[in-house]
């Protein structure tokens, strides 16, 4: 039980330090658990990880006992921009992020109860000081820490869960200021909450197939934080430091999945719906009314996701993965914006998973994702192409007592 403790208090340290991410579609992140990124996030219909605390929590009414997962991800991303006339090109800068992921719960008889906690939302982007959109954008980044309790009950072969989750959520954001002669900045920081509910369905068709469902509501954060200009005394009125605020939609989340198993063979495929539509439009309200409100419409559109994967057991220890997903853009190409340069995403997973002893288990997997290439149709933004592609990498234990 110490060791436990030690390991739970680990996994919340890491959580609390996560600093951003790659993402997908939108700015979503998929992989949740190492085990499930080696089959390409399809993992709505499994019920062996303790990663289904996010995927799907009604599979963890098993009887099973004790299970905790933790992750950590790392994502190595690599955006590239070019004018449409071949004046200038850039690249983004990018490092490496790890957004962890912390899975735990306790079944016995037809009940369990535990939580998830993650960073489900996170996006960003960070161009050169000098480039030729630095008067829309130099840098943003969104981050959304995610705690989610759930209870989940076993009735014969159909499992259900209900839960809650709470969302933190951070947004920064940095423009160059153009001043005829002059460039200025301007710095925003903001963060706020938000709370939304959760519902799981697990049911065991056959011997070999068992069918998923999960339902993520959608919630509105209501950010609030300061802005920090540096312009010249001419522009003071204008461009004093103040307060700001602004509203962020997250989507609804809506996935379904199936996972057939025979012999030392699994095949798992998921459909993920991402309700992006109610991301419209993002409005930065200064509380100086002096200060114009930047307004950048979104109009993003609601989003198929398809993931799909494969397993074996190469012996009772050790299991291979691999799977492959697109997951389309919600962004039309007339509101693409150098601060969020989203395309489809297309990829390909690879993954293991060795078992220590009885109930440790450790977890890692590969990812590889390109950016389909796009072109900026904005009459308001910046008209470049975009590509680019981001690796990811994942480690994760799971105990299971």
């Amino acid at each position: 039980m110490k060791r436990l403790a030690a390991w739970i208090a680990l996994g919340l340290g890491l959580v609390l330090a996560a600093v951003g991410t790659a993402s997908a579609g939108g700015f979503s992140v998929p992989e949740q658990s190492a085990l499930a990124g080696g089959t390409a996030g399809a993992s709505t219909a499994r019920d062996d990880d303790a990663g289904a605390a996010w995927y799907n929590p009604a599979a963890l009414a098993d009887g099973g006992g004790l299970r905790f997962g933790l992750g950590m991800l790392a994502a190595m991303p690599s955006i590239h921009a070019q004018a449409m006339d071949g004046t200038w090109q850039t690249d983004a800068n990018s490092g490496i992020s790890t957004p962890p992921q912390l899975g735990a719960s306790y079944a016995a008889g037809n009940l369990a109860v535990g939580f998830f906690a993650g960073v489900p939302f996170g996006g960003g982007v960070s161009w050169p000081e000098d480039w030729a959109g630095r008067h829309e954008i130099i840098s943003s980044q969104i981050e959304v820490f995610r705690v989610a309790p759930f209870a989940s009950w076993r009735l014969g072969n159909l499992r259900v869960s209900a839960g809650v989750h709470a969302d933190f959520g951070r947004m920064r954001i940095r423009r160059s200021l153009d001043f005829v002669d002059t460039d200025g900045d301007v710095r925003i920081d903001m963060d706020g909450r938000s709370y939304g509910f959760d519902l799981a369905a697990w049911y065991r068709a056959t011997s070999e197939l068992s069918l998923g469902a999960s339902y993520k509501s959608r919630d509105t954060l209501d950010l609030q934080g300061g802005a920090d200009f540096t312009a010249p005394d001419a522009f003071s009125m204008k461009t004093a430091d103040q307060s700001v605020s602004t509203t962020l939609h997250l989507p609804d989340r809506i996935s379904m999945g199936a996972r057939w198993t025979r012999g030392r063979l699994a095949l798992l495929g998921d459909v993920d719906v991402t309700t992006w539509s109610v991301y419209d439009k993002l409005v930065i309200d200064f509380a100086n009314d002096e200060t114009p409100d930047p307004v950048q419409t979104t109009a993003w559109n609601t989003t198929v996701g398809v993931r799909a994967g494969a397993e074996y057991a190469l012996r009772p220890a050790t299991t291979l993965r691999a799977g492959a997903f697109v997951d389309p853009s919600p962004a039309p190409s007339d509101n693409l914006a150098p601060s969020s340069p989203d395309s489809t995403r297309l990829g390909g997973t690879v993954g293991v998973s060795h078992r220590f002893r009885r109930d440790l288990t450790l977890d890692a997997f590969y990812e590889l994702m390109m950016l389909r290439g796009r072109t900026s149709d904005s009459m308001n933004d910046l008209a470049a192409r975009y590509s680019g592609h981001a690796q990811l990498l994942g480690v994760g234990l799971r105990l299971h007592r």
